[in-house]
């Protein structure tokens, strides 16, 4: 069954509604079977004031909240509350160049905080209709900055930082000889190129924008072509980064690597974590002058 809702957003009601969690009634299965629609439950926990909706993509699963005012309590009312985002997702369509097909959903729990971006639609907070989009940054990346309606009528909110000044690996025994009093130097920092990475939280460590480090505690977004290599561990060795302590809030332009410049001094603190597995912090102190590069000071292990 399909519910034409305007000359553009042709929805399949059928999609559109939730899949039970589990095995249903025999009641409930005779009426899909029938192919009553309106029989279908709504997602477990509707918000009051906003609907969500999922759509699956090959970066990665995107949502779609909008505020309601009331809960949505079977998919022809879903498809109307979707119907009231067109706009954005038309523009989100024709940026992304993706088929999206959007599903009633319960609130999802799935994306963590810092692994996917918000845009808020439209600009206006007094606005009496409002949506917002949970966008991968594994999408975001692929993407040329956004003009038309997600230039000019959204709010991409700032999200959480990570900043890497070095990635090195070292061994074993390296690790195990780590102390208050030591330090760890920086070899690319004694480079004229020396590169760092800023990413999202939640972010794989592959991923990022990449920064131009002179000084490391102030750094700057270069364009997306002077990313860092990979690096490629040599058996017994672990892959490490030096990243600053301060997490701040930065721009998505910046972040994604839209718009190349500052963000900000970000002081020398910075911490040593072993990135084999889950990453987890090793050491920490302050970052020096080490000869003509930089090194970690080391003054917590």
């Amino acid at each position: 069954m399909e519910f034409l809702l305007d000359d553009e957003i042709d929805i399949d009601l059928d999609s559109l509604a939730p899949t039970d969690a589990g095995p249903a009634p025999a009641a409930a299965e005779a009426a899909r079977a029938d192919g009553d629609v309106a029989a279908k439950s709504p997602p477990e926990n509707p918000v009051a004031e906003d609907a969500w909706f999922e759509a699956a993509s090959a970066f990665g699963s995107l949502w779609l909240c909008v505020q309601t005012g009331a809960p949505a309590l079977h998919a022809a009312a879903a498809a109307v509350v979707l119907q009231q985002a067109g706009p954005m997702l038309d523009a989100l369509d024709d940026w992304s160049v993706l088929e999206l097909d959007w599903r009633w959903t319960p609130v999802p729990q799935a994306a963590d905080a810092g692994s996917h971006v918000v845009v808020r639609w439209p600009d206006d907070d007094a606005a009496p209709v409002a949506a917002h989009l949970v966008l991968p940054w594994t999408l975001v990346r692929q993407l040329q900055p956004p003009t038309g309606t997600l230039a000019d009528s959204v709010r991409w909110e700032p999200a959480q930082a990570t900043v890497v000044v070095a990635r090195l690996t070292l061994g074993g025994d390296e690790l195990d000889t780590l102390e208050p009093g030591g330090a760890v130097v920086l070899p690319d920092s004694m480079r004229s190129d020396w590169r760092g990475v800023l990413r999202a939280r939640g972010e794989p460590l592959d991923a990022g924008a990449p920064l131009a480090l002179t000084p490391p505690h102030a750094p700057q977004v270069v364009p997306r072509d002077q990313a860092v290599c990979s690096l490629a561990p040599e058996a017994g060795a672990v892959i490490c980064e030096v990243r600053l302590d301060s997490t701040p809030m930065v721009a998505v332009d910046r972040l994604a690597g839209w718009a190349p410049g500052d963000i900000g001094d970000l002081g020398i603190r910075a911490s040593l974590w072993r990135c084999d597995g889950t990453p987890r912090r090793c050491a920490g102190g302050v970052l020096l002058r080490w000869g003509d590069g930089w090194a970690l000071g080391l003054d917590t292990v």
